[in-house]
């Protein structure tokens, strides 16, 4: 906001994953004048079984799921069988 509210613009890089997408393009729908949301997709082919609904990039646009919290559930399976524990 206060970037905005300074005459400057936001825009959001988001390259961490399906949540990370929902999240910023929750917080990218809520801001007057912000730009576009910097992501990558597709990046690995199992990335869709993640979430529940799965993200949508259709024409440029992230379709935003109706409903509590960012709209969508994590699958506890898929992490459990895809995931990978990083340690600093």
């Amino acid at each position: 906001r206060s970037a905005l509210a300074a005459g400057g613009q936001v825009s959001l890089h988001s390259p961490s994953g399906p949540v990370s997408l929902l999240q910023g393009g929750h917080v990218t729908a809520a801001l007057r004048d912000a730009m576009s949301l910097e992501h990558a997709v597709y990046e690995a082919s199992w990335r869709a079984e993640l979430l529940s609904p799965a993200e949508i990039v259709k024409d440029g646009m992230l379709w935003i799921p109706p409903g509590p919290g960012l709209g969508a559930t994590l699958d506890g399976a898929v992490i459990d069988r895809r995931g990978k524990r990083w340690r600093p």
